[in-house]
């Protein structure tokens, strides 16, 4: 795999949350695994490291963060450990301590009882297996890897990471949640600035604006190092991103960018008003856009969520225009823009359990999903959709079944059964069509109907049904 993108114009935006300073740049060595800049940002306040190309710009501890709640699942490494070890050149192991999982103390709990299992020795010996474990099974193979293989290393191969959230970021693509946020997304036009996309996580919407037929250039910004790391080098190599914590200050200069995007996590953020105000100070009068936004009057809640009265009038904005996630799903299947006539009343929404908004809307372009050629699930390397398990027939065809992997998966996405088809049966033509991708048109109701999707260029090593790209 080639070096990624440089840092490029990404520092000139950076500004320190704490001190509002410009940070100076001091690059040191990239080591064997690495494949982007390692170095130092300086302001008059603070030293902050970045990793593998990913400024880390806070003063909490870097570790696996729970998304609800914010608490380390895995143990964690601080800010002045991460600064020593890049100061001195000491940047593998940097990185290691970004991104290695220890090894599940399962088997050791029932071999040696539950209170050795959690001593700090036990836990220095499972971080040291789990280093040795990723750099084997992840650094060594990273140019091969492919992002789903990454996040099945995390979550699902019996670690301390819920697998829940494994199988939710390998099969967003056809969520309810990422279509409702992408017919918003859609509308959000390219500019020379970038879009800012808060609570990134693996950088799903990066790779929708890096890949369609205007690309727009967008900054990921999320509290999860290791989320940002596959976003980074493997689902949006183009986009850059900034490990921080919302709650902290948004780490960027007055009026940097041209919109701002946060999808399926306003409602775990505690300090809400601040984040407006600096959405507004890096964003002054842009189009803002938050999707998934959970309504407290209906249960189960999670996060800090509100009802939409209260959410309202914590915008504070006459011109807030509210939507049901299920409209807008059915809006994005129709190709219908979100903002076409006939939207759905404010007091029906009051029992919709899943909201969005948008505001700063009298500058934007008239940029619809209706207007591209492409659908937005679509763009990018056209391959199956990760939701269908595989079986290949006797005469070279391969058939697929739609398939929930968790009950609670099915519980959050059962809208999928409303489009999607539960089998489809690939032909070896159409196989052979989609590997050497010779014509859309022969594969288009196979995309029409999910069954086909777009997805990033290294999603997977071993998918032999992913084609070449589909930017149109």
């Amino acid at each position: 795999m080639a070096s990624q993108p440089p840092l490029g114009a990404l520092p000139q935006i950076l500004r320190c949350p704490f001190c509002d300073g410009r940070f100076s740049f001091e690059e040191r060595p990239t080591p064997p695994f690495g494949r982007a800049e390692f170095g130092l940002l300086r302001c008059s306040c603070s030293v902050f490291p970045v990793v593998d190309g990913i400024p880390i710009i806070q003063r909490g501890p870097v570790g696996m963060l729970e998304h609800t709640r914010g608490t380390q699942q895995t143990e964690s490494v601080s800010i002045n450990t991460l600064v020593a070890q890049v100061e001195r050149g000491d940047t593998s192991n940097a990185l290691l301590n970004c991104l290695a999982v220890p090894e599940s103390q399962g088997a050791w709990r029932s071999a040696i009882g539950w209170r050795l299992a959690h001593s700090r020795f036990a836990s220095r010996i499972a971080r040291a297996l789990g280093n040795r474990k990723f750099r084997r099974h992840v650094l060594a193979r990273r140019d091969t890897l492919g992002a789903r293989e990454v996040l099945e290393f995390y979550y699902l191969s019996g670690g301390p990471l819920d697998p829940a959230m494994g199988h939710y970021f390998v099969r967003r693509f056809g969520q309810p949640r990422h279509l409702a946020a992408l017919s918003l997304a859609a509308t959000m036009a390219s500019d020379a600035k970038p879009i800012l996309d808060i609570a990134c996580g693996i950088g799903h919407l990066e790779h929708y604006f890096g890949c369609r037929h205007d690309p727009a250039p967008v900054v990921g910004l999320d509290m999860n190092y290791y989320h940002l790391w596959i976003a980074r080098h493997w689902m949006a190599p183009d986009a850059h991103f900034v490990c921080a914590n919302a709650d902290d200050g948004l780490p960027f200069a007055d009026d940097s960018f041209a919109s701002t995007v946060c999808s399926d996590a306003y409602h775990y953020i505690r300090n809400r008003r601040r984040l407006l105000d600096e959405i507004e100070r890096c964003a002054v009068g842009r189009m803002v856009v938050l999707t998934r936004v959970g309504n407290a009057a209906v249960m189960p809640n999670e996060g800090a969520e509100s009802t939409l009265a209260d959410y309202l009038a914590e915008f504070g904005s006459a011109e807030v225009h509210a939507f049901d996630e299920a409209e807008l799903l059915r809006r994005y299947l129709r190709r219908i823009d979100a903002f076409s006539p006939g939207p759905v009343r404010r007091d029906d929404l009051s029992e919709s359990k899943w909201l969005s908004f948008a505001w700063n809307l009298l500058n934007r372009s008239k940029r619809s999903i209706a207007s591209d050629a492409i659908a937005p699930h679509a763009v990018g390397q056209v391959g199956v959709n990760p939701i269908y398990s595989h079986e290949a027939g006797a005469d070279g065809s391969l058939r697929l079944s739609f398939t929930f992997p968790m009950i609670w998966y099915a519980y959050e996405n059962h809208a999928m059964l409303s489009y999607h088809p539960r089998v489809a049966i690939l032909s070896p033509d159409e196989l052979a069509n989609l590997a050497a991708w010779n014509s859309r048109e022969t594969l288009r109701t196979l995309v029409d109907s999910f069954v086909l999707l777009g997805l990033p260029h290294r999603f997977t090593q071993t998918d032999s049904s992913s084609a070449s790209s589909s930017k149109s």
